[in-house]
């Protein structure tokens, strides 16, 4: 069956909610088991499985007390959501990162994310 819009929408936003609550748990739970995250640009695998997210994720929220991500568009095409964000707050990182995350579904859960 596939994803609703609707669903892919709650998906993505509350994933972001949680993410600039810094909400490990509540961030979590918006990802498959199996969830898989990749560069973009050389597809290389840079995370694998919802317990890695998580711990990669723990120390990224608790590293970075400021942490914020500003969703700047959304684009939904077919069975795919295309968020465009700035990121600020981290450490030693003067300017804002200008990324888009890229999300596939499997099961109603975010399964795969390429970021540029």
């Amino acid at each position: 069956m596939k994803i609703s819009k609707e669903k892919m929408v709650e998906l993505c936003q509350g994933q972001l909610d949680a993410y600039n609550a810094r909400d490990i748990g509540k961030f979590a739970e918006f990802y498959h088991a199996e969830v898989k995250a990749y560069r973009l640009l050389n597809n290389e695998l840079i995370m694998s499985g919802i317990d890695e997210l998580k711990v990669r994720y723990a120390k990224r929220f608790g590293d970075n007390p400021e942490l914020f991500c500003e969703l700047r568009s959304r684009v939904i095409l077919d069975d795919t959501v295309l968020d465009e964000e700035w990121v600020t707050g981290v450490v030693n990182q003067e300017r804002p990162s200008h990324i888009v995350a890229i999300y596939k579904f499997k099961d109603d859960l975010i399964h795969e994310i390429w970021f540029t």
